[in-house]
């Protein structure tokens, strides 16, 4: 069943005294179905919409779920919901846990963040890494097996150079490794000294060579580059709370001379000026496999991964997460496993989870005053240090509904990270990600609307009424398994209903791959919760235990959500008398 917030849905039938299930407003209605199978204005022997609906009403066989059938002038069929089955639900939910598995599980191969070696990650690996953990935490909590995998650009003709200018800027590197905390401008200086600097581009020529053969001083030296880089994504990572895996360019460069043999094998290679590619029906440029010099590009690489993640990883579903620019990209590659048999689309999902740029609050590239690109780690202190000006502001104010529980400096910085950082990701997750957005520090820190601040205050808001109970964690326990669900208001059934729509949104989620549902559902009940304070009292009312469930049970449904949209980390059980979120919030 699907639930809306007036408690009502649409049923259709295929045939009209079959069985009967809800389905979305996108779904088939009565007036659908008339439309689809009436000849000479007839359909199954009525002539309206409505009298279709009403026979699938007078057929429908009542149950403990559904407790009326109405039907309007235009024949719509509005269902209500049984008050017992929404109390049974929430029940359940209070003794079973929070657990949802869409069978049947599968492996999931998730492809995201992916930056290149030897340079900082910017603001344009913000998307990919924010949006690759979320969806990752939503196929593992459906009990997936999911393969985090960071394609990190580790392998190429700019090692040659870099390379080149390590061993001639640090020629004891080797002894003493360097420190190279700007990676950036590292960069830049090799660059710049590989075209202006004739001997330097041609020995940083052979150093490619030498490299492509496994030579051990350049292994060596590229291992020093790339472990550099390493340390410096995993500050990123840390903070952003990110889970990957490294499965770099490099990785598959060794199978890249198969995958072309393979591919001439099948007689799918043509060459095309010296190079070796696939043309395809349908595109207006082949796939290069091979280049003309005899070397490997981007699409060699992935050709390799994808039969890689088919084959050997046995995924049955594969998702890449990068801008949207690179979706004419991955359709040439899909075609291409598609061409060489290595995937069938009856039997395994290739999907492109692309999204849009970041934007300045100008409505241009989002960069730093300078017009340099804004790198990721400056982005992330500026969202740490706008949310301490903003507590701190707030225990000066110390007004009501503005108090923070924060002892001292050290809990002030502590709760500035946790809250600056999840503004950045939810503010982030909840957009259309096929859609640009404007990047705004005062808009993802805004203590009102559908930003990570209000959330963290109506989770610890719910915290915070579960303490006052006194009830403590072993009586709320006692509770939940002595004490059954009662809907004794209104909108209470509006929250329980809200609460149940997880399963839903969650199936749209994986299928559409679109998070920001899930952030509006978010979002959704905690303006219901919210609503519920001014509707009803809850500790000093008869009805406070079953009240009290209701509230255990929306701070759940929360905590859970909280999880696969980053707003915090642990998945684990909660401790209730102090809240694992920031307690500023």
């Amino acid at each position: 069943f699907f639930f809306n917030d007036t408690a009502t849905t649409e049923i259709y039938t295929e045939q009209i005294v079959g069985s009967v299930r809800c389905v979305q407003e996108t779904g088939p209605t009565p007036v659908k179905i008339f439309n689809q199978y009436k000849q000479n204005k007839v359909a199954f022997g009525v002539g309206t919409a409505k009298e279709v609906a009403d026979k699938i009403v007078q057929n429908y066989k009542q149950n403990e779920i559904v407790e009326s059938l109405t039907v309007n002038a235009n024949g719509m069929i509005s269902v209500k919901i049984s008050d017992a089955f929404l109390e049974s639900q929430i029940t359940n939910l209070l003794r079973g846990g929070i657990h949802y598995f869409q069978e049947p599980n599968q492996t999931i191969t998730v492809d995201f963040s992916s930056p290149n070696i030897a340079k900082e990650m910017h603001v344009g690996h913000l998307r990919s890494t924010i949006i690759g953990e979320s969806i990752c935490r939503i196929l593992e909590f459906l009990g997936n097996n999911v393969l985090r995998v960071n394609h990190v650009g580790d392998w190429g003709t700019q090692f040659g150079m870099l390379i080149s200018y390590l061993q001639e800027k640090f020629p004891d590197f080797k002894q003493n490794t360097p420190n190279l905390s700007d990676l950036t401008t590292f960069y830049k200086e090799a660059k710049t000294k590989f075209d202006e600097d004739p001997e330097f581009k041609k020995k940083s020529q052979l150093h490619v060579v030498k490299l492509q053969s496994w030579d051990p001083d350049c292994i060596e030296a590229w291992k020093m580059i790339c472990q550099l880089s390493r340390s410096y994504f995993e500050k990123i990572y840390s903070r952003l709370e990110i889970t990957n895996n490294e499965y770099g360019e490099s990785f598959y460069n060794p199978m890249l001379p198969g995958v072309i043999k393979e591919l001439e094998d099948k007689n799918l290679i043509k060459v095309d000026d010296g190079a070796k590619c696939i043309f395809m029906e349908g595109f207006q440029t082949p796939v290069i496999a091979q280049k003309s010099d005899g070397g490997y590009n981007y699409a060699s690489t992935d050709l390799a991964a994808v039969k890689y993640r088919i084959q050997e990883l046995k995924s049955d579903r594969v998702i890449y997460i990068t801008d949207a620019g690179q979706e004419p990209h991955f359709r040439q590659i899909f075609a291409a496993a598609q061409l060489a048999g290595w995937w069938n689309p009856n039997a395994l999902r290739l999907d492109h989870m692309g999204f849009g740029v970041v934007q300045g609050e100008d409505g241009k590239k989002f960069k730093t005053r300078s017009g340099d690109t804004v790198k990721l780690l400056e982005l992330l202190d500026e969202a740490r240090d706008r949310a301490h000006e903003q507590l701190k502001q707030r225990m000066q104010n110390n007004q009501e509904g503005q108090q923070t529980n924060l002892k001292d400096e050290n809990e002030l910085l502590e709760a500035a990270e946790k809250i600056g950082i999840a503004a950045v990701k939810y503010y982030d997750l909840k957009q259309n990600r096929i859609s640009t957005y404007k990047f705004s520090y005062d808009n993802m820190l805004d203590p009102k609307g559908n930003t990570a601040v209000y959330l963290l205050y109506s989770y610890a808001r719910l915290c915070s009424i579960l303490r006052k109970s006194e009830l403590g964690e072993e009586g709320l326990k006692q509770l939940i398994n002595e004490t059954e669900f009662k809907i004794t208001h209104p909108h209470e059934r509006i929250l329980a209903f809200t609460i149940l729509k997880f399963p839903e949104v969650l199936d749209t989620v994986t299928d559409e791959l679109a998070i920001h549902k899930l952030c509006d559902l978010i979002y959704d009940l905690a303006v219901k919760i919210a609503e519920g304070y001014s509707k009803y009292r809850i500790i000093d009312d008869p009805n406070k235990n079953t009240r009290l469930l209701l509230c255990e049970a929306a701070r759940a449904a929360l905590e859970k959500m909280f999880y696969i949209c980053l707003l915090y980390t642990s998945p684990s059980p909660r401790d209730r008398q102090k809240s694992r979120m920031p307690s500023s919030a």
